[in-house]
């Protein structure tokens, strides 16, 4: 999984999302790094790191590979850590999987 803390909300490719049975709920338009916008789905998903798991808005379109997103990583409470690019608790997390 490549972690870009520029991505908002997750962003998988259609055929994991296929694979995890995530139901497509409706399009939205996203806004890619590079400007250009795209059409993609939204489905909500439940999302495990390093034990924190909850459920989150993720954006499914045809990406490389699969993105955390921002939202996601806050909402369990992890960031990224600059000089590792390694996951971090930020704070206590109330949720568990």
């Amino acid at each position: 999984m490549l972690v870009d803390t520029g991505a908002t909300y997750p962003c998988i490719p259609k055929g994991l999302a296929d694979a995890l049975g995530l139901k497509l709920e409706f399009k939205t338009k996203a806004t890619l790094a590079d400007g250009r916008v795209v059409e993609a789905w939204y489905a909500t998903a439940y999302l495990e790191i390093m034990g924190r798991g909850d459920l989150v808005p993720v954006r499914v379109f045809e990406v490389e590979e699969p993105l955390p997103g921002v939202f996601a990583l806050e909402a369990l409470g992890l960031a990224v850590d600059p000089a590792s690019g390694e996951f971090k608790q930020t704070r206590g997390f109330i949720a568990r999987a």
